[in-house]
């Protein structure tokens, strides 16, 4: 903690070992619990305060260096942008005490910098208390989460807004960079922020070879992974192969981490749900609704699979298979499947070299 209450009920916010030296020996409350406070000024962690006792439910200790240099960081941040800041405030009504708060012309923007573990479900009920009181809030990653590319562990941070679409944040204190990460189909585009420098952006391709993702569908029915052996028995009712599924669903994928089941299976899911007969709009909106998105709380239900939908129905518009009807779509033709991973392959080599 970096606020606490002091006998005159006056918050006091610790800025240096200096500071924290000058009011050593003075009595401080949690502005939380009121539970009494001591201060900790030793050499390895920024000076802050801890309960004396057991920490009440809207802490966070203990308290690694990392966090804590984050919100300082956060916070010197905000004010070179003009905000008006506040590091740990309290809000009693949700009984959750926020990181580091923004203020812009009247408008609160809270800022949660998660390093240690949080499950989804927990990140989903602190954003719900902050939105019940109309505050916007902003869960930014820390270093434990941070990586090149996202998956189900940084889906949680997942955000959507019309100017950025698909995005999350991340802060290394160490490096002083927060990053904002747009998911935009086959790439990210990386915005760094420093403090007193412009932002600066670069892009970043999603490289996987065709060969390579469709031999990890092969892979996966050799060790018999169960979510794609459910598949296969759909697959292997129709007289199908899994593994020679369409190139299609390999192509021009979205990459939105959050689902319960890769893109590729919900593509080739719909296909053994539809290929052999017209497809009614009905039937086809109830089946994205099968798939969850719970790995990522920050976003509406279906926000997820309503994009790689629109995705997949564009692919296979501009392949020429499909004609949109009154009531929903007809075949023009199917896409091919094939026996093996081996004539799978062979079909791509040959499309190549023509």
């Amino acid at each position: 903690m970096l606020v606490a209450l002091n006998q005159a009920d006056e918050l006091v916010t610790l800025r240096s070992h200096d500071q924290a030296r000058q009011l050593f020996g003075q009595s401080f409350r949690c502005p939380a619990c009121k539970g009494e406070l001591r201060i900790k000024n030793g050499a390895q962690l920024i000076a802050h305060f801890a309960h004396k006792d057991n920490a009440c439910n809207a802490s966070s200790e203990p308290e690694s260096e990392t966090h804590l240099a984050g919100k300082w960081w956060l916070a010197k941040f905000g004010e070179q942008l003009g905000d008006q800041v506040a590091l740990e405030t309290y809000y009693p009504q949700i009984q959750q005490r926020a990181d580091v708060v923004w203020e812009h012309h009247g408008r609160s923007r809270v800022l949660e910098f998660q390093c240690s573990g949080i499950s989804p479900e927990r990140l989903r009920v602190r954003t719900a208390g902050y939105q019940s009181l109309g505050l916007e809030v902003v869960w930014i990653a820390g270093p434990a989460y941070i990586t090149r590319w996202p998956g189900g562990k940084q889906a949680r941070f997942v955000q959507w807004s019309k100017n950025a679409g698909f995005h999350l944040w991340q802060l290394n204190p160490q490096s002083k960079v927060l990053t904002r990460l747009q998911l935009i189909g086959p790439a990210i585009v990386e915005t760094d922020y420093r403090q007193g420098l412009p932002p600066q952006t670069r892009r970043r391709e999603y490289i996987e070879p065709l060969a390579s993702r469709a031999k990890a569908i092969q892979l996966a029915l050799v060790h018999r992974a169960p979510a794609v052996m459910k598949l296969q028995a759909q697959a292997s009712a129709q007289g199908r192969n899994l593994a020679g599924a369409p190139w299609l669903i390999h192509m021009q994928l979205r990459h939105l981490p959050g689902l319960d089941a890769p893109e590729w299976a919900m593509r080739a899911a719909w296909l053994l749900t539809f290929q052999a007969q017209p497809i009614k709009k009905a039937a086809e909106a109830a089946f994205w609704r099968q798939y969850s998105s719970v790995r990522a709380p920050q976003l509406p239900e279906g926000q997820l699979q309503s994009s790689i939908r629109r995705q997949w129905l564009e692919v296979l518009n501009h392949a020429g298979l499909l004609q949109e009807t009154a009531t929903g779509w007809q075949w023009l033709r199917v896409p091919q499947w094939y026996q093996t991973i081996d004539e799978k392959l062979q079909a791509l080599g040959q499309a190549r070299q023509g």
